[in-house]
C-alpha cells in the first residue's frame, strides 16, 4: 500500500468514526442523530428507482425528555433527520419524538397513512437497540413487546403503502 493510499484510508476511517455513546445525554443524542441518518440512507437505497418518493428532511427537535439529564439541566435542542415516503395519497412518515421514553432510548414514530383503505392510519414506535439497529413495536403494544427492525419487518410494516 502506498503512502497516498494509507493517507486516504486514514482520512476515510476518521470520517466514518463516531465516538460511541458514553451513556451521557450528549452521547445518546449523537448516537440518535447518527442512527436516524443511517436509517434514512438505508430507506433511500431500498426505494431507489421504485417510483415511490423519498423525502429526507431535518427538524430542530426540542427534547423535553432530557430535562434534568444534561449538564444545563434543561431541555436539549438538536437537529435530526426525518423520513417521508409518498405513493400517491398514501404515505409513511418516520419522525423522531424524543431521546428517552418508557425506558427506551432514541424514540421515533413511524406512521402509515392510507386514507383509501382500512385501517386508514397505523402507528408504530421505533427505539434504538443498544448494539446498533432498531426495535419496532405496534402502537398498542407495551414497550417491552418489541421486535428487531429488519428489512422484511420494515416492508411488512409499510405494506399498505403499496
Amino acid at each position: 500500500m502506498s503512502v497516498r493510499e494509507r493517507f486516504f484510508k486514514k482520512v476515510q476511517q476518521k470520517q466514518n468514526f463516531t465516538a460511541p455513546s458514553d451513556g451521557s445525554v450528549e452521547g445518546d443524542i449523537q448516537a440518535f442523530c447518527q442512527r436516524m441518518d443511517e436509517l434514512a440512507q438505508q430507506v433511500q437505497q431500498w426505494f431507489e428507482g421504485s417510483g415511490i418518493d423519498v423525502a429526507i428532511a431535518t427538524i430542530s427537535l426540542q427534547d423535553l425528555s432530557t430535562i434534568g439529564h444534561s449538564l444545563n439541566s434543561g431541555a436539549s435542542r438538536y437537529d435530526i433527520t426525518t423520513i417521508r415516503l409518498q405513493n400517491g395519497t398514501r404515505s409513511v412518515s418516520i419522525v423522531p419524538g424524543q431521546l428517552y421514553q418508557d425506558g427506551c432510548t432514541g424514540c421515533v414514530t413511524l406512521t402509515v397513512d392510507t386514507p383509501d383503505c382500512e385501517p386508514g392510519r397505523q402507528r408504530f414506535y421505533l427505539s434504538m437497540k443498544p448494539e446498533g439497529g432498531w426495535f419496532i413495536r405496534e402502537e398498542q403494544q407495551a414497550s417491552t413487546m418489541k421486535s428487531t427492525l429488519t428489512e422484511d419487518v420494515f416492508f411488512q410494516t409499510i405494506e399498505n403503502l403499496a
